[in-house]
This record gives C-alpha cells, structure tokens and sequence, in this order.
C-alpha cells in the first residue's frame, strides 16, 4: 500500500468530517429550495401564436472567405 503523508483518521474524525459534508449538501439543498420558491419560473405557452413564421423577405448575408 502507498504510504500517505496525512495520518490516519480516528472513528471520530471521519464521522465529524463525514457529518461536515453533509451538513454542506443539505444547507447547498435548503439555499437552492429557497431561491426557487422565491422566483418560480414562468408558464411558457405550449406553442405561439406567430410560430416560426418569418414575415417578409429574408435576406442572408456574409462574406467569402478568402481563398475559397
């Protein structure tokens, strides 16, 4: 087994550094539950009433490259 340069932990140390972790997951959890209920989000219509429909006459436009 490679030998590591942090000493080993205790029962107790990984238990508390175990608890840590969670404890960051479940406040990141809370936090991002909050921010949602404080903006929720818009109904966005099943379809428009315009579609993809593009008035007019569209122009592309650009320019070559050179050497092509």
């Amino acid at each position: 087994m490679a030998e590591s340069s942090q000493p080993e932990l205790t029962s107790e140390q990984r238990l508390q550094q175990l608890a840590a972790i969670l404890a960051r997951g479940v406040c990141r959890y809370c936090n991002r539950l909050r921010r949602s209920e404080s903006h929720p989000e818009k109904e966005v219509p099943e379809s428009s009433p315009t579609g993809l429909e593009v008035h007019g006459d569209p122009r592309l436009s650009g320019s070559r490259r050179p050497g092509v």
